[in-house]
């Protein structure tokens, strides 16, 4: 166990999720999963009782600098593929989402805190460590989900970091507040920004989410594929785009522009190449705009329906026209 992973166990006293899983108009559901136990049955909240928060211990033992790093940038990496957008520096949702995972267990996709009662019953790493039978319940993964909170959410799903991630956006309001996070409550997250936005600025990869709530883009890596908004959530590799010399990558073949007399041409996947129907420049308000055309990346009529292909369109400065780069 590393420096860090053992010092996790004393932060993520610290950091529990504090409200019950209640729907907040989330658009999308994850898959259901076979559940597996590596702790104790859990007992149900009490209607109206408010969630128990794990009392502060003493500040933890210095982290190395390169421990911190490599947490936060495996936080930084699940967090993005989620869809948590890249849109502030120092202050963003992307960056806010990491350092509360580094909050919450130092990076560590297979960590358990056992809860009883509101006062830390032991923890260590899944498979193999076992909450003692008095606890009441436990929190596990990248983001700490409880077994009662988020009891929607299966240890198989818990305990795999992207699915994790993707259960801690869809609880986040689609990434839209951070407050069921003891470790953002209590202000213990901010002392992990800056590792945090370090870990940003390195990144090349990931979701591009839209200013539209919830709203990525997507496209099966195959020539001739078209660019769709799908909702943000489940990390999969469709979701996951490469920024590189102002190209939008998925694999082997690039966004681009389907013509170059039509008004509003539709988005496509084409072989990657030095044209520039496939480069984007950012402008305005975090508008993607085309090199070629000069037009901007749109979700026509703001339509929020998954499957809808993206056109490029003039540029408005617009909602429904920027985009989050990773």
């Amino acid at each position: 166990m590393s420096r860090l992973t053992a010092i996790s166990a004393r932060l993520s006293l610290l950091t529990k999720i504090g409200l019950p899983v209640a729907a907040i108009g989330l658009a999308i559901a994850l898959p259901a999963r076979a559940a597996s136990s590596p702790g104790t049955a859990t007992a149900a909240p009490q209607p109206g009782a408010a969630p128990p928060m794990i009392a502060p211990l003493a500040a933890p033992a210095a982290v190395s600098p390169a421990d911190l790093a490599t947490a936060a940038a495996t936080c930084v990496r699940y967090a993005t593929r989620a869809g948590w957008p890249n849109n502030g520096y120092y202050a963003g949702d992307l960056v806010t989402a990491a350092a509360v995972c580094v909050a919450e267990s130092a990076g560590d996709p297979k960590l358990i805190v056992c809860d009883k009662n509101g006062a830390v019953d032991g923890s260590g790493d899944y498979p193999g460590f076992t909450c003692p039978t008095d606890a009441t319940s436990y929190d596990r993964g990248l983001w700490q989900l409880n077994t009662v909170f988020s009891s929607d959410v299966s240890d198989q799903c818990a305990f795999n970091p992207v699915c994790n991630a993707g259960a801690a956006y869809l609880k986040s309001g689609r990434g839209t507040s951070f407050s069921r996070w003891s470790s953002y409550a209590q202000d213990v997250y901010a002392t992990y920004i800056d590792a945090a936005q370090a870990a940003v600025t390195d990144l090349h990869s990931g979701t591009v989410p839209s200013a539209l709530l919830g709203e990525c883009l997507q496209a099966k890596s195959a020539v001739g594929a078209k660019v769709v908004v799908a909702n943000c959530g489940p990390g999969g590799t469709i979701q996951q785009w490469v920024v590189s010399a102002g190209k939008l990558r998925s694999g082997s073949v690039c966004a681009t522009i389907s013509s170059t007399s039509a008004a509003t041409p539709g988005i496509v996947l084409r072989r990657c190449a030095p044209q520039k129907i496939q480069r984007w420049s950012v402008a305005g308000r975090d508008e993607l705009r085309n090199v070629s055309d000069g037009k901007c990346l749109t979700d026509p009529n703001s339509s929020l329906t998954a499957g809808t292909q993206v056109i490029v369109t003039k540029c408005a400065n617009a909602k429904n026209q920027t985009w989050w780069r990773p």
